[in-house]
């Protein structure tokens, strides 16, 4: 595989410091000219010569400027270990002794929009990433000080921290200076500067940056202009504001359905954008990246490159990922046929034990991929849950198989991995940070691109969907089947999973592939499928959380009943996710976005997830069969009340 990791990515969110070869910063660091490398926020990366008298203030000048709306606020001088530069700083000449000897002549330039904490898991990332190839042997000994520095600034990004943690940091750092007899260290410099920041990550759990993702919340900035969209459609009533006054959401009630994002006209809701970190990532030494995309993404990402809604591009977002650096671009679409013979397998179950008298089995049962809802059941029917199936959904049971089996494959282990999920859905990034999807702070899903952020990163690093060569996806274990491509819309999951459970109930093949009574564009639809004389299943579908909540209360209340049900947050499914390309024409776009989806299934050869010979390999190889003692512990979860106060 071609090694893209020391090409240019050069965004709107600035670049990142690999932009330059060893030997370049070499040749200018034994320069006889006042040469210096210059990257991070500012508009022109490159090579600058500084006059003499220069401040840190000329310096970004000369490069350009900072990049967005923010303000300096700190240099990183050197690499590795050179010293921290800040607003004391920027006005003073600039001194190019502060390159120690072995130090080069490089500088980042970080403003009011990074997170300190990730610059520096991200710096020591690096660094441990050098040591580990080699580069630069005479920090070996201090390999297990600087991981150590790094889990730390990992637990404190991830809200798992607490004030102990700066004084290990402390002790590390010192450790670190006196090891290698260097003056300066990140670390320390880091915690003598920004104090308050670890204060604010570790006591308020919270990062004003907005790029440490599980301290992130979904929020309403000062862009609002009060119209009160937002309001209108938000499903849980969490949203507060009068007439032309910027709104506020509660986080707590809030399920990050994403529906007032779509609805915002100003784009005042943010909620966070993980677009730097994978960036970083990319470049970051011994990394390997991987990511999956959500069936959904293919047929609306094009839309944003000149193609009809509806397209399906999903080979030229392989060729744009690899262009980017990514190590394997992967499906999640291979891991919804696993999740549908989970619950199939679920379905199967407890319909076989109802209709034999059981009256412990709990119906319906009802889908469980899309985390809104998850939420807002969580939050609202505390007595219903035992209705979900317990199966993950596609995106977690892929990361799941990519990181305790297919690592194992690949002689990696699953620290060595970052997991990158593109998905349609807000929600998917709430999803990702849930503990119960991690072992020891290493999380199944590291992060959630949504679809309009990796639509931005192309743009940005020149990659044009249009114009690039189609490339195959890699396969983590094989090719998905036309039941796995549904999951993008409405009615697709549970279509999915009729499609493998009637073979299941009844012992032999349905003819029957499309079961066109489960879709549809009514928020509430009720559907029967005829199994054999003695049974008729009753499906209920809804999307939209509004719509959910009048199924839930009837079915609370006994006014109905069904064997099954799916949920979705989004109008439309996933196709319609707050983290989709907004669309003029919007129910016309859906349309063409659902048809793309049912295109793909009617393609192809394999459209029941139980006929997916790959499926059967890894039952035969690591879980046994669905429902397994092996395939819940790795597939399956479990829910939790969550009071709304």
């Amino acid at each position: 595989m071609e090694n893209n990791k020391q090409k240019l990515l050069q965004s709107s969110l600035g670049s990142v410091f690999t932009v330059f070869s060893d030997d370049t910063l070499d040749e200018i660091t034994q320069s006889d000219k006042r040469l210096l490398a210059v990257c991070g926020r500012v508009k022109s990366p490159g090579i600058i010569e500084v006059f003499e008298g220069a401040t840190l203030e000329d310096i970004i000048a000369l490069a350009g400027g900072l990049i967005g709306t923010g303000t300096f606020k700190a240099a990183q001088l050197g690499m590795p270990f050179g010293c921290l530069l800040t607003k004391d700083n920027l006005h003073e000449p600039f001194d190019f002794s502060l390159f120690e000897t072995g130090i080069r002549q490089s500088i980042i330039i970080l403003s009011s929009d990074d997170c300190i904490i990730q610059y520096a898991k991200f710096y020591l990332d690096y660094l441990n990433g050098q040591i580990k190839s080699g580069a630069i042997p005479r920090y070996l000994p201090i390999q297990k000080e600087m991981k150590s520095m790094g889990d730390i600034f990992d637990r404190i990004s991830k809200g798992r921290s607490n004030m102990r943690d700066i004084f290990f940091l402390r002790e590390l750092a010192n450790t670190v200076i006196e090891t290698i007899n260097k003056k300066h260290n990140v670390t320390e410099e880091i915690i003598n500067h920004f104090y308050e920041e670890l204060i604010d990550h570790i006591e308020d759990k919270c990062c004003y940056t907005s790029q440490c993702h599980h301290l992130t919340k979904l929020r309403i900035t000062d862009k609002c202009i009060g119209c009160n969209a937002c309001n209108r459609v938000c499903p849980v009533d969490c949203i507060e504001g009068g007439l032309k006054e910027q709104h506020s959401i509660d986080y707590v009630r809030c399920t990050h359905c994403g529906a007032c994002v779509t609805a915002c006209p100003v784009n005042a809701i943010t909620y966070g954008d993980n677009s730097l970190l994978f960036l970083r990532d990319l470049v970051t030494p011994s990394k390997v990246v991987i990511t999956q995309m959500a069936p959904s993404v293919r047929v609306t990402i094009g839309e944003a490159f000149g193609f009809e809604a509806g397209v399906n591009v999903e080979k030229k977002i392989a060729a744009g990922l690899r262009a980017l650096g990514v190590d394997y671009v992967f499906d999640t679409t291979w891991a919804a046929d696993l999740t549908i013979m989970e619950e199939a397998a679920e379905l199967t179950d407890r319909l076989k034990r109802y209709l034999a008298g059981d009256e412990t089995v709990k119906l319906p049962i009802l889908t469980s991929c899309c985390p809104a809802w998850v939420k807002f059941i969580e939050q609202n029917y505390a007595d219903m849950l035992d209705v979900p199936s317990s199966s993950k959904s596609p995106m977690q049971m892929f990361a799941s198989v990519a990181k305790d089996l297919w690592s194992r494959e690949h002689n990696l282990d699953r620290t060595d991995i970052t997991s990158v999920a593109i998905m349609p859905c807000i929600a998917k990034k709430y999803e990702a940070a849930r503990p119960e999807f991690s072992r020891d702070l290493n999380y199944d899903v590291d992060y959630v691109l949504t679809t309009n952020e990796l639509i931005k990163i192309f743009k940005d690093t020149g990659i044009d969907l249009k114009e690039i060569e189609d490339e195959e996806i890699d396969q983590v274990m094989g090719e998905y089947t036309g039941a796995g491509i549904i999951f993008g819309r409405t009615g697709g999951v549970i279509e999915a999973a009729t499609r493998t459970a009637l073979e299941g109930l009844t012992g032999k093949k349905f003819d029957t592939i499309e079961f066109e009574c489960l879709r549809g564009w009514d928020g509430f639809r009720c559907s029967e499928i005829k199994v054999d004389d003695d049974l008729t299943l009753r499906i209920g579908v809804a999307h939209g959380l509004k719509e959910a909540k009048k199924m839930l209360d009837k079915i609370r209340s006994g006014e109905e009943f069904f064997h099954a049900i799916e949920i979705m947050a989004c109008t439309g499914g996933c196709i319609g996710g707050g983290g989709q390309p907004k669309a003029k024409k919007r129910a016309e776009t859906l349309e063409k976005r659902m048809e793309g989806l049912n295109n793909i299934d009617r393609s192809l050869t394999l459209r029941r997830s139980n006929e997916n010979p790959t499926i059967q390999v890894i039952y035969d190889k690591y879980l046994d069969y669905p429902l397994s003692h092996k395939a819940h512990e790795l597939l399956h979860t479990q829910y939790f009340v969550r009071p709304k106060k």
